[in-house]
């Protein structure tokens, strides 16, 4: 229950009428400075080409296991979206566990996106954090990282368990954006894939910066490694 706390010397109708101003001022204030979640966070999956499913949150965070994607299961992907910025996330795809259990070549292609994100017009300086902590031999796999629609960083092809970071500038027309991670995994027989992207503003130049940037670079890469060895142990 909020409580009115009294104002000497405005005691008159002229001074009521103006703590009701000043408290409607703070109150419009206090909402404006509340952050919300995203709009949505949305999964889409194709296999071969063609949909194989899909799910959405209006929470700010998707939590999707168990689900059979075509010759690919779903074991576990979370994703989490932090939707006012500046701030060190933007969005998280730490966790995505999948398997095939036959013989056959297919193709996967994952996208999830977080709409409704909010931050400062020309805001740049996108950190995307990318890992593949388990690939089975013979399967190839590639992720990239998109804002608007236009692409951040792009891994190239991966054949083998590996990780690595791009940094790129990339400044908003807008106040309201979206960010996307893609995940394209093209299988060869029994096996699987377990990795994660991440996207996160970074507040100032990361490549050039000197010893700010690099710390700021290095301290996302150290949040990323150490997610990855919580999730490593968990197995």
């Amino acid at each position: 229950m909020m409580t009115v706390p009294t104002l000497i010397g405005l005691r008159n109708h002229k001074g009521e009428t103006q703590v009701k101003k000043l408290l409607l001022a703070s109150v419009v204030f206090a909402m404006a400075a509340v952050p919300a979640l995203a709009d949505v966070i949305t999964l889409t999956a194709t296999v071969d080409g063609s949909p194989a499913g899909s799910a959405s949150s209006n929470t700010g965070q998707l939590d999707v296991t168990g689900v059979a994607l075509g010759a690919f299961t779903l074991n576990t992907i979370t994703a989490n979206s932090q939707a006012v910025l500046p701030a060190p996330g933007l969005l998280f795809t730490n966790s995505l566990n999948l398997q095939q259990q036959d013989l056959g070549n297919h193709t996967l292609q994952l996208d999830i996106v977080a709409t409704g994100l909010t931050g400062t017009a020309g805001l740049n300086n996108f950190l995307s954090t990318f890992s593949v902590s388990g690939l089975t031999t013979g399967w190839t796999a590639r992720e990239t990282t998109t804002i608007n629609g236009f692409t951040l960083a792009d891994t190239g092809i991966f054949t083998t368990p590996s990780g690595s970071a791009f940094s790129t500038d990339s400044a908003l027309t807008g106040s309201t954006f979206s960010a996307d991670v893609h995940y394209f995994i093209t299988s060869n027989g029994i096996g699987g894939f377990n990795g994660g992207i991440n996207v996160s503003s970074v507040p100032g130049p990361v490549v050039g910066a000197g010893l700010p940037g690099l710390l700021v670079a290095c301290f996302g890469l150290w949040g990323w490694r150490r997610r990855e060895q919580q999730l490593g142990a968990a197995v």
